[in-house]
């Protein structure tokens, strides 16, 4: 006897949104638009003919039929992902070969490398970790990450996130120093990470005159980060590079101020090519990565605006 079933994509996307108690968490999670999210749910509000979500001024806020429908989707869909990974785990071993940045490897990937092996058995992931840009015509590589304005000729690519840069240092630095403001980095060492103009740029958006943005060391990499972790002085960093650090409270962060970037993280494959099975579960895996790693730090800049103005 056949099923009757509602659409998979409006169940998928009712049950993120219902987890997440929001349409926009949801359309990040599920890499597609809020009006994406907001379609299905209308979608499968049709089909059940009764009322999931209640649109208010600041959001949603789930009815209690959608409460009940949700608290019973996510255990069946848990359930889904289980039956997925151990079907996948009797399979053919993969190899997916990535090219990564080698501060972007150190500082994040290596670090959910465990979470990835443990979701999907059957992909071994081969990482090498270059500064140079991928040849896919030349070089044994599945997949790159790179940094860039993802303008390149050569490459099918695809954002993984924004990028906002901001002073950071060891907190034993700054530990005899409250209510630190950008004009007093005059008295620290600026470390570079490579590009020295990087400094000068977030001084002027900061509105800061009298600090020579060109003295300091430049080191490359992920190094000017380490260097700041033991205490040599501020660097430079992102959201993707950092977040880890604050939680760990390896690092702070402290200024409010945050400047956009003019590059992005991007995942790039061949030009032309067909993404391959694996190359789009590790694709879609780093996306759900990223997207946690930048709720963590819009948490962190929330508590830190807390305790500024208590």
């Amino acid at each position: 006897m056949a099923r009757r079933l509602p659409s998979l994509n409006a169940l998928k996307a009712f049950e993120a949104a219902a987890r997440n108690e929001s349409f926009t968490d949801a359309a990040a999670e599920l890499f597609v638009t809020h009006a994406a999210i907001s379609r299905h749910i209308r979608e499968l509000e049709e089909y059940l003919g009764t009322q999931l979500f209640t649109r208010t001024g600041r959001g949603v806020e789930l009815t209690e039929a959608g409460t009940r429908f949700g608290s019973q989707l996510t255990p069946l869909f848990d359930k889904l992902a289980e039956a997925s990974l151990e079907a996948a785990a009797v399979g053919d071993v993969r190899t997916l070969k990535v090219s990564v940045e080698p501060s972007l490897a150190s500082r994040w990937l290596i670090g959910r490398m465990g979470n990835f092996n443990a979701l999907h058995p059957d992909i071994e992931l081969s990482i090498d970790p270059a500064t140079k840009l991928i040849d896919f015509y030349a070089d044994d590589v599945d997949l790159g990450l790179r940094y860039g304005l993802g303008q390149w000729d050569d490459v099918e690519a695809v954002k993984l996130s924004d990028v906002v840069v901001f002073p950071v240092c060891a907190p034993s630095l700054i530990k005899d120093r409250p209510n630190l403001k950008p004009a007093d980095l005059v008295d620290f060492t600026l470390l570079h990470m490579d590009l020295k103009q990087w400094w000068g740029e977030y001084l002027a958006e900061a509105g800061v005159e009298g600090v020579d943005d060109r003295r300091g060391p430049v080191l490359q990499n992920q190094l000017a980060l380490e260097a700041a972790e033991a205490g040599q002085g501020f660097a430079l960093g992102d959201q993707i590079l950092c977040t880890d650090g604050l939680l760990e409270g390896w690092l702070v962060r402290p200024f409010e101020l945050d400047m956009k970037d003019h590059g992005s993280y991007w995942v790039v494959r061949k030009k032309g090519s067909k993404e391959s099975a694996p190359a789009r579960v590790f694709r879609e895996w780093l996306m759900g990565e990223v997207v946690e790693t930048n709720k963590k730090f819009a948490a962190l800049k929330t508590q830190g605006l807390k305790q500024r103005t208590k």
